[in-house]
Order: C-alpha cells, then sequence, then structure tokens
C-alpha cells in the first residue's frame, strides 16, 4: 500500500512540474534579401524616403524588429505595411505595421498582428519625411550641389542594395560622383568605399538617377551621394550664375581640364601615326634589299593606313577618358593595332640566273651580318637596338600605369593596355621575317665547321660562292670538303643551309650536299637508301643529306662521317686474288 502511495506521488508531482513549466521562447532567424529605397526630393529641400525592404523570416513569429540608422528627423508616414511575397498573395494579405522613433534615433518596426510573422520571405513597405537642407544634406559643391543620404545600417547586411533619387529637373543631369575627380572634392575617403553602378532617366520634370551597390557589409552605413545641378533646389538656384563654369563645361568626367585632354589625344595620334609610317617606310627599304614584297594586315596605302592608326588610337583615349567607355576604348585600341600591323614578306618570283661556283677568301666569313645593315633597327625586337628600345618604351608604360593606378584604378588599366600598341610596331615586319641572306645566314656555321675540321688530318675544307654571271659578288656560301684521298667519282662535299617557311620567319636548316660520278666508287659506298638526282652535267648525281637534328655538333658528325665513308682505302688483297680499290660499305645517317 505504501509502495503504491510512493508512485502515485510521484507522478502527480511529474504533472504539477510539467502545468508549471514557463513557455519556451520563440526561435527567430532573420535576413534582409533587398532594400530598394525611393528618395525623391523637391525643390525646397525636402525628401520623402521610402523603404521596400524584402526580409526572410526562419522560426518565429516574428513580432518587430529595430532598423538602426534611419534620418534623425525622421517623420513617420501612415499606411505602413507587411506583405507576405509568396505567389498568390495580394494586398488584402498584408498586414499593417506600427513604426515608431527610438530614443536612439533607430525605428521600431512591430507587427499588428498577435501572430506575428511565421516562416517566409516578406515585403515591408514605409516611408518618412525627413529635411536634407536644414540638415546640410545638401551642400554647395563647385558649380552645383552635393546630396548625401545615409542608408540604414542593417544587422544582416544585403547582396544588393539600391536607391533611386527623384531630384528635381535641371540643366544639368545628376550624376554620381567620380571619387578620384579633383572637381568632386571628395577623394577616397572609407565613407565612400565600394563600387556604385548607376542609370538616369529623364521622366517629364523629375530627373530618375538609379544607384546601385552590389553589396553592402553588416552593420555598413552606407553613404550615398549624387552631384546635381545647383538650380534644381531654391536654397542654392541663386548661385548658379556666380559658380565657375569652367568646372562643368570644361573639364572632364573625372576632373581633368577637356582642352588637355583632347590636346594629349591628337598628341598621342600624331605620334603613333608617325611611328607607323616610320615602320612602314623602313619594311619597304627592307623588302626591296631582299627581293620581297612587303605585306600589311589592311591592305591600304601607307600614308592612309598611318593617320588611320593614329586617328583611331587618338580616338580610344577620347572615348574611354571622356566618355568612360572601357569597351569602346578597347575596340578602338585594337583597330588602331591592326592598321599598324604587317604580315610575313612574300617573297618575290625571281629566277636565279646562272653562275659559277668559286673559291672565296676568309674575309667573307668576317663580314658584318646584313641585317645590321637593313634600315629600321631601332624598330625591330629582332635586333638589339630595337629590343631596347622597346624594352625602355614598355617599362616607360609599366612605372606610368603603377603611378596612375594609385590615383586611379580605372586609368591606370587604361595606361596599361595602351601598351599594347607598340607590339605591332616593334613585333611585326622584324628582319627576320624576310627572305634570308644566303651569304650572310651560314657565315656562323661555316665558321664553326671550319675550325673543327681544320684540326682532322686529311681534310681538305675551303670556302665556295656562287657568283652571277657579270657580278662580282657572290649570292650564296657554302662549305667545300673532300678528304685528300678520297673515292674514285667523288667530285665534292659540300655544307649549306636550306630554308624553310615557318609562322615566324624563314628558318635556315643545315644540310649535306653529296656529288659524285655516276656508277663510280663513291656511287656505290653510300646506302642504296640514298636519293640521288642529276647534277651539274649528265655524268653527274647528287643528294642531298640531313643531320638528325638540326645543330651545327650533328652536321659536323656527318661531315665526319662521310669523310670516312667517301675516303680511300688501301686493302692487302688475298693470295690468289687481284687488288680492289672498292671500300667497305659503311651506313650513313641521312634524311630524317
Amino acid at each position: 500500500m505504501c509502495a503504491k502511495l510512493r508512485h502515485g506521488l510521484a507522478v502527480l508531482l511529474g504533472l504539477l512540474l510539467f502545468a508549471w513549466a514557463p513557455r519556451a521562447a520563440a526561435w527567430i532567424e532573420t535576413s534582409v534579401r533587398s532594400d530598394l529605397v525611393t528618395v525623391e526630393v523637391a525643390r525646397d529641400g525636402s525628401a520623402v524616403v521610402t523603404h521596400e525592404l524584402i526580409m526572410r523570416v526562419r522560426g518565429g513569429p516574428l513580432k518587430s524588429f529595430d532598423l538602426a540608422g534611419v534620418d534623425g528627423d525622421a517623420e513617420v508616414l501612415p499606411n505602413a505595411s507587411v506583405t507576405n511575397t509568396r505567389s498568390g498573395a495580394g494586398v488584402s494579405d498584408s498586414t499593417p505595421l506600427l513604426i515608431e522613433r527610438t530614443e536612439d534615433g533607430s525605428l521600431k518596426v512591430e507587427i499588428d498582428n498577435e501572430k506575428g510573422l511565421r516562416r517566409g520571405r516578406y515585403l515591408f513597405h514605409f516611408a518618412y519625411k525627413t529635411n536634407l537642407v536644414g540638415r546640410d544634406m545638401i551642400t554647395a559643391k563647385g558649380a552645383g550641389v552635393e546630396l548625401r543620404w545615409v542608408g540604414p545600417r542593417l544587422e544582416s547586411g544585403v547582396d544588393s542594395a539600391k536607391v533611386v533619387f527623384r531630384l528635381p529637373r535641371a540643366t544639368k543631369p545628376p550624376q554620381v560622383p567620380d571619387v578620384q575627380s579633383p572637381s568632386a572634392g571628395i577623394g577616397m575617403s572609407e565613407e565612400f568605399d565600394g563600387v556604385f553602378l548607376s542609370n538616369l532617366s529623364r521622366e517629364g520634370d523629375v530627373d530618375v538617377l538609379e544607384v546601385v551597390r552590389p553589396h553592402v557589409a553588416k552593420g555598413e552605413p552606407v553613404v550615398w551621394r549624387v552631384q546635381a545641378d545647383a538650380g534644381a533646389f531654391d536654397a542654392f538656384a541663386h548661385d548658379t550664375t556666380s559658380a565657375d563654369p569652367v568646372l562643368i563645361e570644361h573639364r572632364g568626367p573625372h576632373g581633368l581640364p577637356r582642352a588637355m585632354l583632347w590636346g594629349g589625344a591628337a598628341l598621342v595620334a600624331l605620334f603613333y601615326a608617325l611611328l607607323v609610317a616610320l615602320k612602314a617606310r623602313a619594311v619597304s627599304l627592307a623588302c626591296a634589299a631582299r627581293d620581297a614584297r612587303a605585306r600589311v594586315l589592311l591592305p591600304l596605302p601607307a600614308p592612309l593606313r598611318s593617320a588611320l592608326a593614329g586617328i583611331t588610337l587618338g580616338a580610344a583615349i577620347v572615348v574611354g577618358v571622356l566618355l568612360d567607355q572601357p569597351t569602346g576604348f578597347g575596340v578602338l585600341l585594337v583597330l588602331g593595332m591592326l592598321c599598324a600591323s604587317h604580315l610575313t614578306p612574300r617573297l618575290s618570283q625571281v629566277i636565279r640566273g646562272p653562275g659559277a661556283w668559286r673559291g672565296l677568301e676568309p674575309r667573307w666569313l668576317r663580314a658584318d651580318s646584313s641585317e645590321a645593315t637593313l634600315p629600321g633597327r631601332f624598330l625591330d625586337t629582332g635586333r638589339l637596338p630595337g629590343f631596347f628600345t622597346f624594352v625602355v618604351l614598355l617599362g616607360a608604360f609599366g612605372v606610368a600605369a603603377a603611378l596612375v593606378f594609385q590615383r586611379s584604378p580605372y586609368f591606370g588599366m587604361m595606361v596599361a593596355m595602351g601598351s599594347a600598341s607598340l607590339l605591332p610596331v616593334f613585333c611585326t615586319g622584324r628582319a627576320g621575317e624576310l627572305p634570308p641572306d644566303p651569304v650572310a645566314r651560314p657565315r656562323r656555321m661555316l665558321r664553326y665547321l671550319i675550325k673543327k675540321l681544320a684540326k682532322r688530318r686529311g681534310v681538305e675544307a675551303r670556302l665556295v660562292g656562287r657568283f652571277p654571271d657579270g657580278s662580282e659578288v657572290p649570292d650564296e656560301l657554302r662549305l667545300e670538303v673532300l678528304p685528300r684521298r678520297g673515292l674514285r667519282g667523288l667530285r665534292a662535299i659540300e655544307v649549306g643551309l636550306e630554308y624553310h617557311q615557318t609562322g615566324t620567319g624563314p628558318v635556315g636548316m643545315p644540310c649535306v650536299i653529296v656529288r659524285v660520278q655516276d656508277e663510280s666508287a663513291a656511287y656505290s659506298a653510300l646506302p642504296r637508301s640514298v636519293v640521288w638526282t642529276r647534277g651539274r652535267d649528265e655524268d653527274e648525281r647528287v643528294t642531298i643529306l640531313r643531320p638528325k637534328l638540326p645543330t651545327y655538333h650533328m652536321t659536323l658528325a656527318l661531315v665526319e662521317r662521310l669523310l670516312i665513308v667517301l675516303a680511300a682505302r688501301k686493302r692487302k688483297a688475298a693470295p690468289g686474288q687481284p687488288s680492289s680499290s672498292r671500300s667497305v660499305r659503311v651506313a650513313v645517317p641521312h634524311a630524317a
């Protein structure tokens, strides 16, 4: 009996504790998804600020929240409401709001419904009046005025904040001030950090300027600024006649004098046009010296093409600086570069006339390179003067871009992009793209081979050149190599260059030419895989052998192997067998 009584008392005590337990506090999480604010300013400086704030509620119920950082003299207007943004919700589903100012200047927003707001997305619509002129939020700046409005501090931040300024229409439309502009009188400051995007439209007697801030951090008081015409407000209309018109009429959007901008663009256009004209002249003379025809990307006469290149580059500066159009700047810059670009010259179809090969003195290997005598060496990165000139100019662009970037990142990027205009002048129409000079191009290789072969015994090497009929200047150089005792029928082993056209110009590849008499011991000494062609007469046979790699060392190895194969050897005849001068066939590297 006692045990049953004890169990009953325990159950009764548990029921009493459960009944007396306080109700648990509700879990609420809110986040602002967007905030659209309309600031409608009258001519007397008073304004009506309308908020359309979308808030996401999780948990609940939400019965009130505080909005900090509103205007200090805010007079709340009636008809504030909140509406669920779910599909199908209408005006009839809206709930009234009770809004009052607190002692700390915040707005306390209460939902006029005992149930509050449950989970969902809600649109809060409320408005208040403020006097911007009375609070010095509209002040004179230069020839115009600056309107400042500080947005509320949102605890959760917002990914996109938008403010629509509706101002009285004036002669000059309102605009977002440029933080880099001296005429704006602002300069970089913490309160103006961030990116602002704007769009202007003029509706009757009202100028509508939409300003968007892509992101607002938690608790950040965003300062929204607008530059407007002083004539839009009665308190500043009398100052329009005394204001300095130079700040508006004669300055660009970045505060620079328009005359300076136009003059600078004209000087850049003139300099670039002269540079392109000098480059075209140098390429034309160099092509004439190499029996080639100059080619350009835009088939226009050189004077017209040079003028067009300068005009487009100057127009790019005007569009980028005066009109704030980076896309237009880039397009015009590319057009100017296209006007200055050269293509690989095309070799003129000139048939080489008859000539004779004769021995040359070693002085022909010590002559200066023919590329050094070609015009335009200061505008060619393939040659030392042009390379240093290009590096100096590119470094000047880099230093200028870094200095300008500290004041204006937009201008700094424009200067950096402008350095690309040097590329078609210095990197196209190079001497390396011209048809090669058969006399100058092989000199370095031939000097290397002569130096190495001079150390071998039983080898004769001499420099030979081809002299056109009626000329005392050779048009091609080769190295003729022969063993002192060669096989019967061996006429010459010649080392020279053959040229292949690539995307960057002609490239000289070493080759070895073997000349023998048909059906001779030298002819039979080489492998059967060697392809023979007719030579300079009907009894001569010629083959062209190439090293596996087009290097001086591999070319020397091929020549040395041929000297061994084509050298005559004394063989001791077997008893009762006549001696033979035919040498043993040895494998020879050939065309890869």
